[in-house]
Parts: C-alpha cells; structure tokens; sequence
C-alpha cells in the first residue's frame, strides 16, 4: 500500500466517491477535494468531506493552487469523474480514473455508449496528461454488460472496479506508475456528451425504442412532450399491448400516475418522476 502519511489531492463528483472513500479508509491525507457543484452532482464527496473535516473547493482550479499544494508536501493527484481539465504541474503522481477500455471511448460520459458498445466496456486508469484522456495506461480492466442493463448499473460495476483497481495501483504505486503503457493512437475514439435532441422521445417511437433510451439515458432522464410542455422523466414503465388508442392520447390517469399510449403498448410515468424541461429543443 501507498505510504500512509502520502497527501492527495482529489478532483471528482459522486460517481467514483467509493475511491475518496477508500483512500480515507487507508489512511492517506486527503488534504483537499475539488467538485463541480451542480445540482446534486457532488453530494456523496460533500458528506465525505464535512464527516472527516477536508477541505472542498467547487471553482475551477488554478495552476498557484496546484503548486502550493505541493510545496505542501502533496505527491499525488486522484481524479475520477471530474468535469475540468487540469493544468499539468511536477506532481509526483498523478492518474485519472476512466469508465471505458481506453483508447475507446475517451470524453466526458461514455456510459451512456457502452449499452450500444459493451466491449468496451470497463475502467481504465491513466496518467493525467495536457491530452484528454490520453495519458499512459497505469491499469485497466474490462466488465461485462448484460442484455438488459441501464447506465445505472453500468455505474455501479465502474464504481466498484474503480476501487478495486485503486487498491491494486496504490499496492504497487511505483512500480506501476513507471511501467505504464502509452495508449495506441490509431485506436482512439472520441465519445463527445449526447446532445438533448439524442433524449427527447416520440410517441410514435415504439415500446423497444423507449427501453433503449431507458438504458442509455435513464439515469439522467428522457424528455417527452406532454400538453405542449417538454417534461424530463427519469422513471417509467414500458408495457407491449395491442390497441386501437390514438398515438399519443392519455389512456389512464390518477392523482399519481399517467398512462400514454405508444406504437406498440403503453408507458407509465409517476407523476412525481416528472420534471419541467425549458429546453426549446424538437425531436
């Protein structure tokens, strides 16, 4: 295991949290967490740091704050699902922690591809680099995706082999960090953040379209129109049953829940599942 008195600095949101969680647990010094504060995004990294009194910072990073933190003594940087790009610095370590089998995949959320692309499908940890994604591969592993798995799932595998190849890097730091392998160029692919227009659903699409979506984008929800207004849902059920109801129309309703009918079946959103979008965007 890594030095116990080693001081980290970690860059990263609820995602790999599990990772802050674990370098806590073994007793490394985590001297400061950096977040993107968005909505709910770093909540889990939040309580971690309030319960063990380490310092979170939500602003974009600077170059002067990297290097008085390691004039401080910090030899190495963890970042796991962080949405800046740091300044490269002398730190002595520092890796990223990637959910795919890079060089595929690289960019800012590629679960949402891996219900499409599951042989890529995996964690990798790399040295951080001035090229996205880029840097040496430190370890990497690859995991299988089953026939109906969402994003949430996917999730919760890349979490947890994160940490697990966390223990294993920080077993053997050195040694692995100057072994790294250079990622093949040639290989490399870009997966760049589905745009809201890839959401939005049609009630013409049929009930093996909505469960796709609900695979790839049910985390973070799909958009439908309901009574002019675009809604974002992040819960619903998909049913196949024939029916002669207009594409469209609302075929069951209560004070909790709405039925609409699709090609092909129904789906039913709980009422409060539903969210206003004031995105102008059309399908």
């Amino acid at each position: 295991m890594a030095q116990l008195n080693m001081k980290v600095v970690y860059f990263g949101n609820n995602l790999f949290s599990n990772c802050l969680a674990f370098l806590i647990k073994q007793g490394l010094s985590v001297e400061a967490a950096y977040i993107n504060d968005i909505k709910e995004n770093a909540s889990f990294v939040k309580r971690l740091c309030d319960t063990h009194k380490i310092m979170t910072r939500s602003l974009k990073p600077t170059k002067e704050e990297f290097d008085e933190h390691i004039k401080s003594g910090v030899t190495l940087f963890v970042v796991a699902d962080y949405g800046y790009r740091l300044p490269i610095t002398n730190v002595k370590y520092a890796f990223n922690i990637h959910p795919s089998l890079l060089p595929k995949g690289r960019g800012p959320t590629p679960l949402t591809y891996l219900v499409d692309l599951p042989e890529f499908a995996g964690v990798s940890l790399h040295k951080l680099t001035d090229m996205l994604d880029g840097g040496d591969i430190l370890l990497q592993e690859q995991f299988e995706v089953e026939k109906n798995e969402s994003i949430s799932s996917l999730m919760v595998k890349s979490s947890l082999l994160a940490e697990s190849l966390l223990q294993t890097l920080l077993n053997d730091l050195e040694t692995i960090y100057e072994s790294a392998t250079p990622q093949e160029e040639r290989l490399a692919t870009y997966w760049k953040l589905p745009s809201i227009k890839r959401r939005i659903m049609s009630w013409r699409d049929d009930t093996q379209q909505f469960r796709q979506a609900l695979r790839q984008y049910g985390h973070f929800g799909i958009l439908v129109e309901l009574n002019d207004q675009l809604f974002i849902v992040s819960h619903l059920e998909v049913t196949d049953f024939k029916h002669d109801c207009d594409i469209g129309s609302i075929i069951f309703e209560d004070q909790t829940v709405i039925s609409i009918a699709i090609n092909g079946g129904y789906v039913v959103f709980t009422k409060n599942n539903m969210a206003f979008s004031n995105s102008s965007v059309q399908k």
